[in-house]
């Protein structure tokens, strides 16, 4: 058996484990299968298995190998069985190979000094693993967007070496001045953080002296940290540690206001919502709630079936036997609490609100429905997408004025690399193009798997301010906003407004609310075909329209 694969990272700590990399098999047609084995506290072995769900083109141009093996990656972070974690093993036709062992799986639960050899091998791995990512990323050509790429990957690796080499902070909590406002919200990107980074700062640092906390959870070291918010995007450390010590932190510290802004990826997530809903029980506190996606209402944040398709909330029987089943987005790490649990105890935080904060519409609507119960006290605040500057506005103007025919191209825009942005829909829609013969192709404007042979180009990442000139470089005609869950805003489709094209999106969500109002909007159904979804936009691609 011909085999390479590389583990990037592994990580076993407080009962979670994180693991990625990349496993290829150069003489066997069969993809291989990954399994986590270990055993319970009464003996008795467990598995887990682990889906291969990152497409690793740098992989194979690095092994020059065919590009129907890009899909050899993986990522998984979850929550283990209790007992001891043993072995990463890979299973092939009767073969078994061992990928990694943890001699002492109870090491990982163990406090470790701030020297120790695991923490120093984390701190040297971590930096070996995005650097190496960098050099990858250039031997593999993609140029664009490959400085903000390296100085993430560079930011991430000291993130997780100050959190390796310096100890939480020990000064007690009672001795600091109070804090204005503690903000709880993930650090993995998108949206949310966007809005945690640009307008709740302005919000929330309004007064100079603003003592303004932010609670995250580092995946890449799994550790809970404290931040101060600073003006200009800066951050001080505070403290970071395990979950008892940050309850510790919590419970001895005064926070005037508490703003939830997302907890996805924190591992004790039904913990933090009963610590957060006793502290402003016990204490003075006002407790806001943002709605940047649909974790309060099940695990799967984006409300996607173990398939990848929209629930439309069905019954509560339904949903624990789809949780069960469901490797979505995060669920390996909540699964074990089971759908009532999850909404009872979401449901106190909700009603424990003095807001309830709303970025479009539907998702009341969609709370509603989940918690009929409830009268919530919701507040609408729409998200602020920035006006096309003067010189893109030239730069459309001119385009729109030479444009004489249409080019015969769909765009798509976003980091399309999960279900919920909608993989399937396009690698359907290119495949639809390619059955029919027309002479039509997909641009993504941003990053998707790669279809060799088929009509699909992408950019890679961009920066935001580059958006119109790629569009006008691409010579667009319609867009197709491809997401199959629904969104509680998009800031994409209020982008791609601001050119007055045509939009093509699914109905549900934020994009209904989009599409309702929008005069150039595309109603889709989430049941049309790819050759429906194509016959929807082909009015837009070819001259008899113009």
């Amino acid at each position: 058996m011909k085999c390479r694969h590389n583990l990037e990272r592994v990580e076993l700590s407080q009962g979670v484990v994180l693991l990625q990399g990349w496993v290829i098999l150069l003489d066997f047609v069969q993809q291989p299968t990954l399994q986590l084995h270990g055993r319970d506290p009464l003996g008795q072995p467990w598995t887990q298995t682990i889906a291969f769900n990152r497409d690793r083109l740098d992989v194979v141009d690095a092994l020059e190998l065919s590009p129907t093996l890009q899909r050899c990656g993986f990522f998984y972070y979850a929550a283990i069985p209790e007992g001891q974690v043993l072995e990463l093993c890979m299973h092939t036709e009767g073969t078994q190979l061992t990928l990694h062992r943890w001699a002492d799986p109870a090491d990982a639960q163990r406090p470790e000094s701030v020297l120790s050899p695991s923490r120093l091998r984390l701190y040297l791995r971590t930096w070996r693993y995005f650097w190496g990512r960098s050099w990858e990323m250039l031997r593999g050509g993609q140029w664009r967007g490959f400085k903000e790429r390296a100085m993430r990957h560079t930011r991430s690796a000291w993130q997780v070496a100050k959190l390796t080499l310096k100890p939480g902070l020990d000064t007690p909590p009672e001795t600091t001045p109070p804090w204005d406002c503690l903000v709880v919200d993930h650090d993995l990107g998108g949206g949310a953080n966007q809005y945690r980074r640009h307008q709740l700062a302005q919000e929330l640092l309004t007064q100079p002296g603003s003592r303004v906390a932010l609670l995250t959870f580092s995946v890449l070291s799994l550790q809970y940290v404290v931040y101060r918010i600073l003006p200009e995007q800066r951050q001080e450390l505070v403290t970071h540690g395990t979950w008892p010590q940050l309850q510790t932190w919590l419970q001895h510290s005064r926070i005037a206001h508490i703003f939830y802004n997302n907890a996805v990826s924190f591992p004790q997530a039904l913990p933090l919502v009963h610590a957060l809903q006793a502290y402003c029980k016990q204490s003075p506190c006002r407790l806001t709630v943002a709605m940047h996606d649909y974790f309060p209402i099940c695990p799967s944040q984006h409300l996607l079936q173990a398939e990848g398709r929209y629930c439309q909330l069905p019954d509560t029987v339904t949903c624990q036997n789809c949780l069960s089943r469901s490797d979505q987005a995060m669920v390996n790490l909540y699964r074990h609490h089971g759908i009532e649990a999850w909404r009872a105890t979401w449901g106190q935080l909700l009603a424990t609100a003095d807001e309830v904060r709303i970025f479009d519409p539907s998702a009341q609507t969609t709370l509603q429905r989940a918690y009929p119960d409830l009268t919530l006290p919701f507040s609408l605040r729409p998200h602020h997408v920035a006006p096309l500057s003067t010189a893109e506005q030239d730069q459309l103007r001119a385009w729109q004025n030479k444009k004489k025919c249409p080019s015969g191209r769909i765009g798509i825009v976003g980091s399309i690399t999960s279900a919920c942005k909608g993989e399937q829909p396009v690698s359907d829609l290119v495949h639809a193009i390619a059955l029919s013969g027309q002479p039509y192709e997909v641009v993504v404007l941003g990053e998707c798997a790669a279809m060799p042979g088929l009509p699909l180009r992408s950019t890679g990442r961009y920066q935001a301010s580059e958006l119109t000139t790629l569009i006008v470089q691409h010579d667009i005609d319609v867009f197709f906003f491809s997401s199959v869950g629904p969104e509680t805003f998009s800031y994409v489709l209020h982008e791609l407004e601001r050119y007055q094209l045509p939009i093509a999106a699914f109905e549900l969500g934020a994009q209904s609310t989009f599409l309702a109002r929008y005069p150039q909007g595309i109603r889709l159904d989430l049941k049309d075909s790819a050759q429906q979804v194509l016959q929807k936009l082909e009015p837009y691609l070819c001259s008899q329209s113009h």
